[in-house]
């Protein structure tokens, strides 16, 4: 089959379609006409098209947002990037406790609302690796801190036999360990990904033991065709339900995850860290799994995912992968994106929402939704293929070097 790479007139395509989906971020962003509404500046969970209806972001989708802006800036230089960036990062300031007098979860982050009694770790890990972007373009040290400050929180919390704090509650104040309940969870040790972030920027290294941790513990997950299983142990858990991450396919396939979350940037981090082979030869298989058994039509958000890791393991293994990516890339992302609508909410998303089966909360159809996970997974591939980018947040690369 001949090799297909992308010419100059498509990674321009390429590039015009990423930074439409950064746009979609910019549009749809709440901006309200009372200072006393509380959504001010919020990015987007989700928006209903037939209706406008609209639910706002949360900690983890505004970290995504950064994610894409800060990819849609470096190619750019447009202002208004950065400028929405800001306005969003006044409510991510808003959800992390900060206050000495709560030792225990000092620097998480809430996962709501300001007045939220929980914070998943890793939704709030998405959220610290937003911080970190938007320092690298700013410079601006507030959001450096507030990224050390999640990453020392998860380094705090980490014990060896338990592994990251997967959730802190604030009334009263504690955290609480998944592998308690379920044996090492795989997409939680996701929540590495802000301490490779922080490495990268300041070099320091005290966080580097716990994100090994969490790479080995990837590893355990993986079956000996390639495939990662969202559990080390399936036999330990229930007949799991389909969602955006896994629940596809009978039998043991409903185990696999499609959707990742990122536990490719851990573990290509390990390697780079460590250089053990294992690491980087369990990610080949990972990408050769990929390629023979996927991409499936659901979840829409999973090619994304796929494609990313496929291309950056390429990257790490020296190997080019990309004809898998453009074999698909239009069936799986490009139809996917929302476009000639005339609805600025709309125009530049992906379509296609998983979490509530087949529609969000709204009813509909999946395909009715814009969700910020699509188009985050979805910008941060075409970024990649354009070669203005590279998915900062959900990449080995792109953050600042020291």
């Amino acid at each position: 089959m001949p090799k297909k790479t992308a010419s100059r007139k498509d990674t321009k395509d390429l590039l015009a379609r990423a930074l439409a989906a950064a746009d979609w971020f910019v549009n749809s962003q709440m901006k309200l006409p009372r200072t006393w509404m509380g959504d001010n500046c919020r990015f987007l969970y989700y928006y209903y098209m037939p209706e406008k209806r609209e639910v706002p972001g949360i900690n983890w989708t505004h970290g995504r947002a950064l994610f894409v802006l800060t990819d849609a800036y470096r190619a750019t230089g447009d202002r208004r990037y950065v400028e929405s960036m800001e306005l969003g990062a006044r409510y991510l300031r808003a959800l992390q406790p900060l206050d000495p007098y709560y030792p225990i979860t000092y620097g998480s982050i809430r996962e709501e609302i300001p007045q939220s009694p929980w914070g998943g770790v890793l939704d709030g890990a998405q959220a610290a690796s937003g911080f970190l972007m938007l320092h690298t373009v700013t410079g601006n040290p507030d959001y450096l801190r507030r990224g050390r400050a999640f990453c020392e929180f998860m380094l705090r919390t980490w014990r060896p036999d338990k592994g990251l704090a997967t959730c802190a509650r604030y009334y009263p104040e504690k955290v609480e360990y998944l592998s308690e309940k379920t044996p090492w969870a795989c997409i939680h040790h996701a929540s590495a990904i802000p301490f490779w972030h922080l490495y990268k920027i300041t070099g320091e290294g005290q966080y580097l033991s716990p994100l090994v941790h969490a790479a080995d513990r990837i590893l355990d997950c993986q079956r000996a065709d390639g495939g990662i299983n969202f559990v080390a142990d399936i036999k330990a858990v229930g007949e799991p339900p389909l969602n955006h991450h896994w629940g596809l396919g009978k039998g043991d396939e409903r185990f696999l995850l499609r959707n990742d979350d990122g536990i490719v940037v851990v573990v290509l981090a390990a390697y780079e860290l460590t250089g053990d082979r294992k690491y980087l030869d369990a990610m080949v298989r990972y990408a050769e799994w990929i390629m023979a058994n996927e991409p499936h039509e659901r979840p829409f958000n999973a090619f994304g995912v796929q494609a990313n890791n496929v291309l950056d393991i390429g990257k790490a293994a020296g190997k080019d992968y990309s004809a898998w990516v453009f074999d698909h890339l239009d069936k799986h992302c490009l139809k996917l994106q929302a476009a000639g609508t005339g609805d600025p909410k709309a125009d530049g998303g992906f379509r296609g929402e998983d979490e509530e089966g087949n529609a969000g909360i709204f009813g509909g159809h999946a395909l009715d939704y814009v969700p910020t996970r699509n188009t985050c997974y979805m910008a941060g591939l075409l970024f990649r293929l354009s070669g203005k980018g590279t998915g900062t947040g959900f990449s080995p690369w792109g953050v600042t070097e020291r």
